[in-house]
């Protein structure tokens, strides 16, 4: 059989009605050749070989930035339902891990997580439940890795967690090989808006980047009004010590519902939609170190991006999430080379109806970017129930 053409152009392709597939059943995308897989069951039935659980209504993975695959593809994590992992080939539920906290894969140990509970930042392996505390805080409480949108640094070594401190919600960086705590990041100081109590109005999340140089923060800043939004969806990028790197960003959303990771050249970067002009809707890569942006993309107005496909460098995947958004990938997942030549590689259709949060489809990638993972309500008026699919490309050279 002839190996399947990717399809590269940007012209729009309209979408093939059909019925959703049934649980584990698998179908090929007629525009994009991808085989599609539906990963999770009817609302309500059996979970099979998981005691007493049933699938829920809304049944999912967590969302974009944070990896669902393990390190080497074999496990697939669903954290909106109840934390199930699956098989990360057959989609088969395996079993429920008790989670000791705040949790993300360990991007080099397929078994492991780190985790940030109250006080401690440590690991623990999901198949045998065991939990090896690295790092204790005792003048902190509520420790979260972001939270929602932190991710650990590429080879696992790093991490920047938030948390309550002296009654001020700070941040830090921890090196769990060398088990080194850097110096606090006080959100009121650096940036952040603050409220007449001294509280930070809104911080969204702090996270290492991806090669573990830089603390990246978003929220909202002290920034003058751009786009008519007074100080939101900023960026501050700093170092280890907590000092700024460059100027803040303060353009809304330049880039917003990013990612990071190390380009073709070796630098770090934020890859995500970008909401302000003059590259409004365009998904752009801006380099840490400088805030320098690269446009990667055509056309189109993008949702979300991920960058978890760490062993295919070089790429980043997008979803477009808005049906009424203009051309041309509208209700697509697709991957966006990084190195500015305007290579996408357009995947699949989501079938999914944007209502509320949970109806977004965040796609994320496994780490070798052969396959990636959604949630579609397929399209559903009542935007209910909510299922997971996963594309595998299929028949050439990735």
């Amino acid at each position: 059989m002839a190996a399947a053409a990717t399809v590269t152009d940007s012209e729009l392709k309209p979408l093939s009605e059909m019925s959703a597939p049934g649980y584990l059943q698998s179908y090929i995308d007629p525009v994009f050749g991808s085989k599609i897989t539906r990963i999770t069951g009817e609302a309500g039935d059996p979970i099979q070989g998981i005691d007493r659980i049933r699938w829920p209504e809304i049944a999912r993975h967590g969302y974009s930035k944070r990896p669902a695959w393990n390190a080497d593809g074999s496990l697939l994590l669903l954290e909106r339902c109840g934390g199930l992992v699956l098989d990360g080939n057959t989609y088969r539920p395996l079993f429920i891990p008790e989670r000791p906290g705040d949790c993300r894969w360990h991007p080099t140990k397929p078994d492991r997580m780190v985790f940030a509970s109250d006080r401690t930042i440590g690991t623990f392996d999901v198949r045998t439940g065991a939990k090896e505390v690295i790092g204790r805080f005792p003048e902190y409480s509520r420790l979260l890795i972001g939270p929602g949108e932190g991710n650990l640094s590429a080879d696992g070594n790093r991490v920047a967690v938030a948390g309550i401190r002296d009654g001020r919600l700070v941040g830090f960086v921890y090196d769990l090989q060398r088990q080194m705590q850097y110096s606090d990041i006080d959100f009121c100081r650096v940036g952040l808006t603050v409220k007449s109590d001294g509280v930070p109005a809104y911080m969204d999340w702090i996270s290492i980047s991806a090669g573990g140089e830089f603390v990246v923060i978003n929220g909202r800043m002290d920034a003058p009004v751009d786009n008519g939004r007074e100080g939101l969806d900023r960026t501050l990028v700093l170092n280890l010590k907590g000092q700024p790197v460059t100027e803040m960003w303060t353009e809304y959303g330049r880039p917003s519902h990013y990612d990071m990771t190390v380009d073709e050249a070796g630098d770090e970067v934020a890859v995500g939609v970008s909401k302000s002009r003059p590259d409004q809707g365009r998904v752009i890569k801006r380099r840490l170190r400088d805030g320098q942006v690269t446009v990667l993309t055509p056309g189109g107005y993008a949702s979300h991006i991920s960058t978890r496909n760490t062993q295919r460098p070089g790429w980043a995947y997008v979803t477009y999430q808005a049906r009424g958004e203009r051309g041309p990938y509208r209700d697509e997942i697709v991957a966006v080379r990084l190195d500015g030549s305007m290579r996408v590689e357009r995947l699949a259709h989501l079938h999914t109806r944007k209502t509320d949060y949970v109806t977004e489809a965040h796609g994320v990638p496994s780490p070798d970017g052969r396959k990636a993972l959604w949630a579609t309500n397929w399209g559903s008026p009542t935007s209910r129930p909510i299922s997971a699919c996963v594309l595998e490309v299929q028949g050439h050279d990735r």
